[in-house]
């Protein structure tokens, strides 16, 4: 007995093979692979030692990273500024040099504070004394200096002040000054009492 397959089921039974194939081939597109299983190093064999009572396992060391430096402070490394006895650091300086040291007080954007800044420069030099030059606008050092002022006020604009070791303000010169007025007043400065208020 044979049995005879009809054209429309041999036609359904194709597109449900097509069907069936495609959906697995689809699956098999979009499946997501599975991660690899982890490898496992074996650890590393244990060494025992060996003592009279028995074996024990010998004991390893255990060390600790080294400790990191703590970092500086700001305060630590930066430069003081300002001495005990209040005065600048350059003026402090200047004074460990030179018994005398003439101070010349001026405004760098002045055309006429570099002419008296010259002429006190000058000055010193004949006189064999110290000078430092001394801007106005600079608080570090104008600063301090306007502080310890005898009487308080501003520092003079051009002006000197004279000071001898080891910190005694003894002259101040308000306004400009030639070279030889500032000789004259540094080599006076060597026995000059110590000024206690603001000369006019």
């Amino acid at each position: 007995m044979s049995l005879t397959v009809g054209r429309p089921i041999q036609i359904v039974a194709l597109v449900g093979l097509f069907a069936a194939l495609a959906g697995g081939a689809t699956l098999m597109l979009h499946k997501t692979p599975t991660a690899a299983p982890p490898i496992v190093e074996p650890a590393a064999p244990v060494k025992h030692a060996t003592h009279a009572a028995g074996a024990k396992a010998a004991a390893k060391p255990v060390v600790s990273p080294p400790a990191r430096p703590k970092p500086k402070s700001a305060a630590a490394t930066a430069p003081a500024l300002v001495a005990a006895n209040g005065l600048p650091m350059p003026l402090v300086n200047a004074l460990h040099k030179h018994r005398i040291v003439v101070v010349s007080l001026v405004d760098p954007q002045s055309l006429t504070d570099a002419v008296s800044f010259a002429e006190a420069r000058a000055g010193a030099t004949a006189a064999r004394v110290g000078f430092l030059g001394v801007s106005v606008l600079d608080a570090n050092v104008a600063g301090p200096l306007t502080a310890l002022l005898p009487g308080g006020g501003l520092l003079p604009d051009p002006g000197l002040l004279i000071y001898r070791r080891p910190g005694t303000l003894v002259q101040r010169i308000n306004g400009f000054a030639d070279r030889d007025a500032v000789a004259q007043a540094a080599a006076a400065s060597t026995t000059a009492p110590a000024l206690t208020s603001a000369t006019p």
